[in-house]
């Protein structure tokens, strides 16, 4: 925001994580587990080969605006794949999330008008509408040909799932495939830390003992831009601190609303809040954070007047561009993050194959290699040889993100458990820090909030 926060992807996605994106009915009892996919359309799943004659229609919202990463590779991978399967013409359109959200349900409607492949916003208001109007194929044969949710991890592979009616969201059947990540770590800048005493964070003892010394040195810890809730960082800084003090599994079960009757209203969830007032009292954020943006949070971190910085991944590229080897980023052994906008094959395509075969290549070693290099977290685990032809800085990003997928360590959004969270966090982050409402009460708050949607709308 300012430069909106893409939190699916590298760069500025908006509205991805607010009302577009959030999940709506998790009843996992009730419905197919992830583990247990069965193919369940009619359509004879099965490879093309290199003779495969085809114009591919293929629709993104990889544009310049919204992902300059993928959008400066998105050519180099249509030559490619056109290069593996000389006889296919991909025809590329790409729009903004507000235009696909507007024209696929009308467009999917049709063969005539559909597209052969695309992109579809995972959530509720997006796929599971689509799903829920019988406009997408489950992918689930395709998995088991192509053996997609084991290069890409558990929790990606549920952030793309629905039961068949579109109702509950994280179980049933997959229909999308997501090929890059995102993270929120800490970015810090290690001459600021040496110049205190301080080492790099490698653990929440040193992040904790770090935020001290920057302190006690006169400096500036954190940049934090509290100033507009319509972004994201009070949300994410308040999940770090989730991450923290409360297990991955429990965060998980409370967003996919696992179990019977799941609840943030822990001691501790209540115990990140006191930490979050605590960094306020203690004069760990920039002077003026409540009137400060995200972007102007950045600069600041950007141009050395501040040691730390946390926030996602999607800023990798920004901060190596200022800092160069100066700055690092740690991923903590629990954190927030999630993927991209997944991979779909509309039903009515007119090769659902064809579209498996797009899915698939970009998932090869050689395109997640062109995503690492554009600035991206690759879904797949990459070679040491990929991993040396980027900046430690984006190296420390894409590893750290895949030993939290392999760990089942990496916990989503949580304004994706029910929308009126997003609106919620940031409100009741601004009133906690400026002393108007108690960790106990905003956590409170959060839950209540979280059980009044869902008494209605999760089945």
């Amino acid at each position: 925001m300012g430069q909106l926060i893409r939190r699916h992807g590298n760069r500025a996605r908006v509205v991805k994580g607010a009302a577009a994106v959030l999940s709506a009915a998790l009843a996992l009892e009730a419905v197919t587990p992830l583990n247990a996919f069965a193919s369940t359309h009619s359509v004879a799943v099965q490879k093309i080969g290199p003779s495969t004659s085809l114009t591919m229609t293929e629709w993104n919202w990889e544009t310049v605006a919204d992902d300059p990463n993928y959008a400066s590779i998105l050519p180099q991978l249509i030559k490619d794949f056109e290069a593996e399967y000389p006889h296919i013409k991909v025809v590329n359109t790409s729009m903004s999330l507000e235009e696909q959200t507007d024209k696929l349900p009308l467009d999917f409607a049709a063969a005539s008008s559909t597209p052969v492949v695309s992109q579809t916003n995972e959530g509720f208001g997006s796929m599971g509408r689509l799903v829920a109007d019988k406009e997408l194929l489950p992918l689930n044969g395709y998995d088991k040909l192509y053996g997609w949710a084991a290069k890409v991890g558990e929790l990606p592979i549920q952030t793309q799932s629905f039961s068949s009616n579109g109702v509950n969201y994280g179980v049933g059947d997959l229909y999308g495939v997501p090929d890059n990540g995102v993270v929120v770590g800490v970015f810090y800048n290690k001459a600021i830390l040496a110049s205190v005493g301080a080492k790099p964070p490698t653990s929440w003892a040193t992040f904790d003992q770090d935020l001290a010394l920057v302190k006690k040195a006169g400096k500036v810890p954190l940049s934090f831009g509290g100033g507009q809730p319509t972004e994201y960082q009070p949300e994410h800084q308040l999940q770090f601190l989730l991450d923290e003090f409360v297990p991955a599994k429990q965060l998980t079960d409370w967003i996919f609303h696992i179990g019977a009757n799941p609840t943030i209203d822990t001691a501790g969830a209540i115990k990140a809040a006191e930490t979050y007032v605590s960094w306020a009292k203690d004069g760990y954020f920039n002077p003026g954070y409540q009137g400060t943006s995200v972007t102007q949070a950045l600069n600041l971190f950007d141009t050395g007047k501040t040691a730390m910085f946390i926030e996602g991944n999607w800023h990798v590229s920004a901060v190596h561009a200022a800092l160069g080897s100066k700055a690092g980023f740690w991923v903590p052994p629990e954190a927030t993050g999630s993927v991209d906008e997944g991979w779909s094959i509309p039903a009515k395509s007119t090769d659902p194959n064809a579209a498996a075969a797009w899915i698939n290549f970009v998932l090869s070693p050689q395109a997640q290699a062109l995503q690492l290099k554009a600035g991206d977290i690759p879904v797949t685990a990459l070679s040491a040889k990929a991993l040396d032809t980027v900046p430690p800085i984006a190296q420390s990003a894409a590893t750290g993100w895949k030993h939290l997928v392999d760990g089942d360590q990496l916990v989503t959004f949580m304004d994706w458990a029910a929308p009126p969270l997003l609106n919620d966090i940031a409100a009741g982050v601004g009133e906690l820090l400026a002393g108007v409402t108690s960790p106990k009460s905003l956590i409170s708050s959060l839950q209540s909030a979280y059980s009044s949607w869902a008494s209605t709308h999760y089945k």
